[in-house]
């Protein structure tokens, strides 16, 4: 892996959480990791809805985005859980001769073709990689947080094709937790879903599903959930009515890196913060 990528923002932080884009630039320029944004980026289709209702279509979008990376031989960095396996689901399967073929036939329209050659990582797969950085850089130790990891679906699994961390008992969470000086109280066996995926479907089992993870958390005694996954953490902070507030990943580690509330927006939080 190279330590300058394409930075791939997806659709939902630039759009409705944009101070979680200010906390993971600050991480990433404070880490030296050299990064510009994806020219002509568009959605991923992301992998729940869209993906399923036209797979050839979903295919041709990553391999456009991919075949613009793989012209400054870059890779590409993402931000979100959805984000990350769409596009690492895309590159698996073209490594299929037939579906390239296809795909290709298609991109020559516009002049373009995918090769393969660029490959694509979530910050948490970045942030594992830079463990003993991330411990030198930690300037405001977060000794106050009792954390509950929350890795949400589509970062672990396909575990063949995602590769971060173990689909079972993943660690990359806790020990981002740890090295920041915070106390990780929930061990991550088998990580759950958020529920934010079935939420316009059926309203209440979303509900359901999410009060289930927040009643583990309290009962571990945790005050803050850490996630990696924008989505987890729309569900976590404005659906749930019990109180914990979340963190996204960059947030914890741009406080741990000496940035201030102010800074780093967590006033934007609908469940209260305190640090």
């Amino acid at each position: 892996m190279k330590d300058e990528y394409y930075l791939f923002r997806g659709c939902l932080i630039p759009t409705r959480l944009p101070f979680l884009e200010r906390s993971s630039l600050l991480v990433l320029d404070r880490l030296g990791i050299a990064h510009t944004p994806l020219p002509g980026a568009t959605c991923c289709v992301e992998p729940i809805g869209l993906r399923s209702l036209a797979l050839d279509t979903w295919l041709v979008v990553a391999a456009r985005m991919l075949s613009i990376a793989e012209e400054e031989g870059r890779d590409v960095l993402t931000l979100c859980n959805g984000c990350y396996v769409s596009l690492k689901e895309a590159r698996h399967l073209l490594q299929s001769r037939e579906e390239r073929e296809k795909v290709n036939a298609v991109l020559a329209e516009i002049g373009r073709e995918y090769r393969g050659k660029a490959d694509i990582e979530h910050l948490a797969g970045l942030v594992r990689r830079k463990g003993s950085e991330i411990q030198s850089l930690t300037v405001a130790p977060l000794d106050k947080l009792r954390i509950a990891p929350h890795s949400g679906c589509h970062m672990l699994r396909p575990s063949s094709v995602t590769a971060i961390d173990a689909s079972f008992s993943p660690h990359v969470l806790t020990d981002a937790a740890r090295w920041v000086g915070a106390d990780a109280v929930v061990e991550e066996e088998w990580p759950k879903c958020c529920g934010g995926g079935v939420t316009g479907v059926d309203d209440r089992l979303s509900s359901d599903i999410l009060d289930d993870s927040i009643r583990e958390f309290r009962a571990a005694g945790a005050n803050c959930i850490l996630t990696p996954c924008p989505f987890c953490f729309v569900q976590f902070d404005i659906r749930q009515k019990q109180g914990i507030p979340v963190l996204f990943l960059a947030e914890m580690l741009a406080l741990a890196f000496g940035a201030s509330p102010e800074e780093i927006g967590l006033r934007y939080h609908r469940t209260k913060v305190e640090i």
